[in-house]
Parts: C-alpha cells; sequence; structure tokens
C-alpha cells in the first residue's frame, strides 16, 4: 500500500459483550487514493511487511476497590451471596446477584452450578501475544488481553468492562500512531450463553418394543436471524437477539440433547453451511439440508432459510432423499383452474414452504433375520444383512407449513399434499415414519386432526374459508398412515414417577399436547409436533416440557431471552420399535417372561 493510511470510525454491533462470543468491530479506514475500505481489507499489525497496516488492542478493567457484581445483571453491583455456591466450591463470580428477586427468578439455572464440577467450562481462553501489561488512564486501570481487531471474552473478563482501540500505523515514522486513536468502552461483559438444562422423562410404552435400536428424534425452530429483528422481538436485548451470541446457545442446547436424529426448521442457508453443519458434524452428524425457494432481503443482504435434518453417522446412514417443494405442486394445481382464477390461486397457494424427507438404515437392526423367503424382501422394506439381522428403514420427514393464520386452508393443504407423498413412500415398503416439525397449526385445527386422526371431519369451520375448493370434498382429506402425536402418547401413558406426573401437567387436558411450544408477545400456543407410526414404533420418553414461568420473566415478556435462544422450544422423544405379533406372542408363552411393556 502507497502513501499514509487513516482510520475515520470503528463500532461494535452491541455495546454488551458476552463471555464466549466473538467481538468484531467494523473499523472503516481512507487510504491515501481517498478510497474507503474496511480494516478486513488493510493488514493488521504484525502480519505484514509492508509499511502501513491498523493497530488494534483490547484491554479488561480491573476492579481495585475489592467491588463484586451481579453475575447475571453484570452491570448492576452485587447485594447477595449465596452460601451453597461457597460450600460447593462454585466459582466465586457466580455466587453474586444484585437482589433476592434476581436469585429466586435464576434460581432454576443457578441451583446448576451446584453440581458441576469445580472449574469453568467456557472456551479455553487463548492469548494472541506475549507479554501482556497494565497501564492507567485517567485513574482508570486497564490490563491488556488482546493485540488482533477481533476478540473473544473469557471467563477471566465477566464483570469487567472491555476497552478497543485502534489507529493507523506507519512502521517507518518514529512516531508510529497515524492520527486519531478511536476507542470504544464497552458494558461489563456478561456470562457466557447457558442454555436451559431438561431431561428426559421415562414413560411406559403403549406396546411391547424391544429396547435394541432404539433412539431418539428432536424437532426444534430455531428462530432464523433474517426474521430475529427488533421490531418482532422489542421485549428481548439486543444482545440476546444477536446471532453470535444465540448460536452458540443453540449450538450447546443441541449438543446438550444429544438426540440421535435432529430435524431443524428455520435454519438459515450460510448459518447451516459456515456454523452448524461443520459444528454439528465435529459432533458426530451428517446433514441433509432443503433451503426455501424464495430469498428475503433484509439488512443490506438476502437471505433464506430452511429445513435441515442431521442423524448420528454412527446410528444412521442415509438411503434415499426426498425434497418437497410445496410451490411445485402449487404450481400443478393451479394448472386445473380457469385462466382468469390462476392467477388468484397462485397468490394463495404460492407460500415458498418445503419438506425434506429421509429415508434412514439404522446400523443397529433391532430384529433377527427371518426364515428367508422366496424373493428375500422383509417387512422392513429392505433384505437381510450379512449378520443375520434384518435390514431396517425409517422413514423421517421434516417440514415446516405456512404461518399466516388467515391461511388455514393453504396449511391444511400443504400438510395433506406432505401427507400424500408421505404415505406413496409407506405404499414401497412397510417402513416405520415419523413426521416432525413447525406445523403452524394450534391443536384441534383442521390440520391437526388429519395429522393424528387421519381425516377432516365434514362440519370443521376451518372448510367454510375455502375460497379456492381446493379442500372440496371434504372426504377427500384423509390419509391411511397410523400417525400419533409422542407427546400425547405422553398424557395417555400411566404415572410413572414424580417427574411423569410433572410433564402430565403441562400437557393440555383434552388434547394432550403441550400446552406451548411458542411464547411470543401476543401468542402462547403449540405449532410444533413429533408424530409417529403406532403399528411400528412407540415412544419411551418424552423431553420435560418447561413451565411458562420458566420462559417468561420480569423483563422478557416471551421467547426468545438470554437462556432460551428461538421463540420456540424443543421437543424430542426416544422411540423403541414395536415388537412383532409373531414375536410377542412367542414372548408371551415363554415360562417366567412378563407380557407386555419394554423388553
Amino acid at each position: 500500500m502507497a502513501g499514509p493510511l487513516h482510520v475515520l470510525s470503528a463500532r461494535l454491533q452491541s455495546d454488551t459483550p458476552v463471555s464466549s462470543v466473538a467481538l468484531e468491530p467494523y473499523v472503516l479506514c481512507r487510504r491515501a487514493d481517498g478510497t474507503t475500505v474496511s480494516a478486513e481489507e488493510v493488514p493488521a499489525e504484525g502480519h505484514t511487511d509492508g509499511r502501513f497496516s491498523v493497530k488494534c488492542r483490547w484491554y479488561r478493567s480491573v476492579v481495585t476497590k475489592g467491588g463484586q457484581y451481579c453475575w447475571v445483571h453484570p452491570e448492576k453491583e452485587a447485594a447477595i451471596q449465596c452460601i451453597l455456591c461457597l460450600r460447593c466450591k462454585v466459582d466465586t463470580k457466580k455466587s453474586y446477584h444484585c437482589s433476592t428477586e434476581c436469585l429466586k427468578e435464576h434460581w432454576a439455572f443457578h441451583k446448576d452450578f451446584h453440581t458441576q464440577e469445580t472449574g469453568d467450562s467456557t472456551f479455553s481462553r487463548v492469548d494472541g501475544f506475549k507479554g501482556s501489561y497494565t497501564y492507567s488512564n485517567s485513574g482508570e486501570t486497564w490490563v491488556e488481553v488482546g493485540r488482533e481487531r477481533v476478540y473473544t471474552p473469557a471467563a477471566d473478563d465477566v464483570g469487567a468492562i472491555l476497552k478497543f482501540e485502534c489507529t493507523a500505523y506507519d512502521a517507518a515514522s518514529p512516531y508510529p500512531e497515524v492520527g486519531k486513536t478511536f476507542s470504544i468502552i464497552t458494558a461489563r461483559v456478561r456470562p457466557a450463553p447457558c442454555p436451559p438444562r431438561r431431561v428426559l422423562v421415562p414413560m411406559t410404552p403403549a406396546k411391547p418394543s424391544v429396547s435394541k435400536g432404539k433412539f431418539t428424534l428432536l424437532s426444534y425452530n430455531l428462530l432464523a436471524d433474517l426474521y430475529a429483528t427488533g421490531d418482532q422481538f422489542g421485549y428481548c436485548p439486543p444482545w440476546a437477539l444477536a446471532w453470535p451470541y444465540r448460536r452458540l446457545n443453540l449450538l450447546k442446547e443441541l449438543l446438550g440433547y444429544d438426540a440421535d436424529i435432529l430435524c431443524l426448521q428455520e435454519v438459515q442457508s450460510n448459518h447451516f453451511q459456515d456454523f452448524l453443519a461443520p459444528e454439528l458434524q465435529k459432533a458426530g452428524y451428517t446433514a441433509i439440508y432443503k433451503k426455501k425457494t424464495t430469498e428475503l432481503y433484509t439488512r443490506n443482504a438476502y437471505a433464506i432459510d430452511g429445513c435441515a435434518t442431521f442423524f448420528k453417522r454412527d446410528r444412521f446412514a442415509l438411503v434415499k432423499k426426498y425434497e418437497v417443494e410445496f410451490n411445485k405442486a402449487a404450481l400443478s394445481l393451479a394448472d386445473a383452474f380457469p385462466p382468469d382464477q390462476k392467477k388468484a390461486a397462485l397468490n394463495r397457494l404460492l407460500k415458498d414452504n418445503v419438506a425434506l424427507i429421509a429415508v434412514l438404515e439404522a446400523l443397529e437392526p433391532p430384529f433377527a433375520e427371518a426364515a428367508p423367503a422366496s424373493g428375500g424382501s422383509t417387512a422392513s422394506g429392505g433384505s437381510g444383512t450379512a449378520s443375520g439381522s434384518r435390514r431396517q428403514l425409517v422413514c423421517v420427514a421434516n417440514t415446516h407449513i405456512h404461518s399466516n393464520p388467515e391461511l388455514n386452508d393453504v396449511k391444511l393443504w400443504q400438510v395433506h399434499t406432505l401427507l400424500k407423498g408421505l404415505e406413496k413412500i409407506a405404499a414401497s415398503a412397510d417402513i416405520p415414519m415419523l413426521v416432525a416439525g413447525d406445523f403452524n397449526t394450534t391443536p384441534g385445527s383442521a390440520a391437526h386432526s388429519m395429522l393424528v386422526r387421519g381425516a377432516v371431519q365434514p362440519n370443521n369451520p376451518e372448510l367454510a374459508n375455502d375460497p379456492l375448493g381446493i379442500l372440496r370434498p371434504a372426504s377427500k382429506l384423509q390419509h391411511q398412515l397410523p400417525l400419533a402425536s409422542a407427546y400425547a402418547a405422553v398424557a395417555a401413558a400411566p404415572d410413572c414417577d414424580h417427574g411423569s406426573q410433572r410433564q402430565k401437567r403441562r400437557l393440555d387436558g383434552v388434547t394432550g399436547e403441550p400446552k406451548f411450544t411458542n411464547i411470543g408477545r401476543e401468542f402462547r400456543g403449540t405449532l410444533d409436533y413429533i408424530l409417529f407410526t403406532t403399528d411400528s414404533l412407540v415412544p419411551a420418553a418424552a423431553l420435560e416440557l418447561p413451565d411458562e414461568s420458566e420462559c417468561r420473566s420480569k423483563s422478557n415478556t416471551g421467547l426468545p431471552n438470554e437462556a432460551w435462544s428461538s421463540d420456540h422450544v424443543a421437543l424430542m422423544a426416544e422411540f423403541r420399535y414395536v415388537q412383532p405379533a409373531s414375536a410377542a406372542a412367542a414372548t408371551a408363552g415363554a415360562p417366567g417372561t412378563p407380557t407386555g411393556g419394554a423388553q
């Protein structure tokens, strides 16, 4: 670079830093020819043989008066300290709260500190330089913690203030710092993201089943960043709504569930490629993805979301993938309309929603190979394996149905279209099926009835909203898949312990579905479901549901917030394979062997 360089401005996306969440200031520079560039396009000090570069420094404030700050609200001074934390030798910083109300409100998360091992589980801190030093400026003491433009606060920074400084640097000058030094001082560093802890609650399987080959499936709408706006979620602090914070919290949450199959919705395409797929691949997952069909322009860029299905590669192998674009079905349907009605039909039906269907092979087949048949095929839709086990396939459908509450006819049509596609797969092989996703329909609605009852009653009031006539006759709104809701199965199961009783209190007394899976400013209800075919699978456990008080707080009237990083809550169930009737009969006749329940 020839000629001088000057720094024009520097700013942070958020002035509230969070431990483990990278801070990446936007620095604007001007070259000698008058052009402006970001610091990303200019060599950093110490990383170039050229004359001009950008010098960056990060500093952490040093608390000199012995003051302590609230672990939850680092901007507030501590007023109380948890004695249990001291007895359990928890990190002292975590024991401080600004008030009794603060400790009480966050007790559900705070109490976990008492059972965790001493030490901090946040990401390891890596210093990019040697020879840290301190200096005093205007009475405030600072310690240098970084010499790169990007800095990731560590556990030691929690409760402290950070300062970023940058200036142009001329290596050939006796006074190398050129022009003005820009400085940014942050709020106090908050603790690293800590998602809620939820456990699987066991239940008694409704049918005889085998534990071999059991697996878990999770469904979760992640809230794509392109929809996570301050206008929509003004009650959520900006730093907790920002994707750099939410992605770490969501990843921790997903890894904590350790599900064998993940059905994720609202997965933004660039975040899938750059973050979720690589990170979950490290954890042993294989990914498939289907994005929606139309991009949206938001925040000065085009973005698009879709459905992503992950499965553990040591548990399953991908046999076949089907991508469902409801727009293609809409175009086909619109061809049947008269020319003067076709445009109106397309305007109503083209909504860009998609579904992703995966046929997986279980790498731990649950059943032994039966006596060879003439064709060599089996009831599970495949042939026997070399080890003598019967090949076991599983079909997993992941979808995100249209959200507009005024277009229930479109929702029902999309659900019906998906189920008819799954029927075709079922006709080709006797294969267990799972259908999961955000259906944007509440329990008791026509679409929900279609899913769990196989049909819609002709007198359902939602059928009156059918301007295109796509739902007539009502008798066609049916399917033959024996689907049931995993959480409704929890409601029907006998109580096992206190945990199952608590779980049932969080289910709707009429439908058996969760009381909510989505909480916003003006809506609280259930939109997400996990469904299974009752003739081949049976749930044996379900992820505990949160109480509404755990999701809301005085400052946050809904989701997302600093603990919950989506406006939806995750659902998960453990499934076992139903024991074939012949095997169940043989087991029933064996002396000393129980005739029901799990085997």
